[in-house]
């Protein structure tokens, strides 16, 4: 069974397993777990993983990646499939540090980080953990150990020499996970929003997606849609909807879980009042067309 996990939001909702140090823009969190799963994962940020023990399998289109405790993946932000595989201890631990857009533009700025046209944007980096980089997270798994006042502080400097020695050990490589992100920037709460309609419930899911508070997220919207994020939702479940009656056999009730409805009936409901007919009814005239 494939269990479907939300980050950053799913770490700063259970304290018991992620133990959390962070702000609006910047989350570190690192977990002890004892059993291997796969997961569909939905990353609001972009993320470093570091494991510690265990193995994580991140499942591509083009093939499987698998990384041990001596590499370092970088993901953008985007929906992955990953699978976590217990170590010989029979645990599974690893440091997640979650990053916003505008924490990788200062870096970007701050050392004059220029791109070549031509080369090509990844949104995964893995880097092979040298001397340096191993130091680094040693250093970084030592600030859970003992937490100061300054430690948020202290992990976004860590942080960034993890860039710095990243962008030494594999210059083109990081850097086309940078440009990734670079290119993407622009798009990025629209990207979040329509690639996640399927666990969207609600406004305020939208908002703990974007990690913008209601007045920001009105205002993004506008911008985007010109309409309310609740007309926003509306639109976009029904017209997925739609094109599932037309173009699948799927039953009216999974076209209703599919596109985010938790309740049948208030589906249908809704429908009806769009399309003036019901989903049934909008099939049969429908299909296949």
């Amino acid at each position: 069974m494939i269990t479907t996990i939300t980050l950053p939001n799913y770490l700063l909702h259970n304290p018991t397993l992620y133990e959390c140090i962070f702000d609006h823009t910047f989350i570190t969190s690192k977990s002890v777990l004892y059993k291997q799963g796969k997961l569909s994962v939905r990353i609001g940020m972009h993320m470093v993983i570091l494991l510690l023990e265990g193995q994580k399998t991140v499942h591509l289109p083009k093939g499987d990646l698998l990384v041990d405790a001596s590499e370092i993946i970088y993901t953008a932000q985007g929906n992955y499939f990953m699978t976590e595989i217990v170590g010989e201890s029979n645990r599974y631990q690893s440091i997640l540090i979650c990053f916003d857009d505008q924490f990788v533009l200062n870096f970007i700025q701050k050392y004059a980080i220029t791109f070549d046209e031509k080369e090509s944007s990844s949104p995964i980096a893995i880097m092979k953990k040298s001397p340096f980089l191993h130091a680094c997270v040693e250093t970084i798994n030592a600030f859970y150990a003992e937490k100061r006042d300054n430690t948020l502080s202290l992990l976004k400097l860590k942080t960034e020499e993890l860039f710095l020695y990243s962008l030494w050990a594999d210059q083109k490589g990081f850097l086309a996970f940078l440009k990734c992100i670079v290119e993407t920037e622009s798009s990025r709460i629209k990207y979040i929003l329509e690639s996640n309609t399927d666990v969207i419930q609600t406004p305020k899911d939208m908002g703990d997606l974007t990690r913008l508070n209601e007045r920001l997220l009105r205002k993004e919207i506008a911008r985007l849609y010109h309409m309310t994020p609740k007309k926003w939702l509306d639109h976009v479940r029904l017209q997925k909807a739609q094109l599932l009656l037309k173009n699948t056999d799927n039953s009216i009730s999974q076209i209703a879980t599919t596109c985010g409805y938790a309740n049948v009936s208030w589906f249908i409901t809704q429908f009806k009042k769009h399309y003036n007919a019901t989903p049934f009814l909008y099939r049969q005239e429908n299909l296949h067309q």
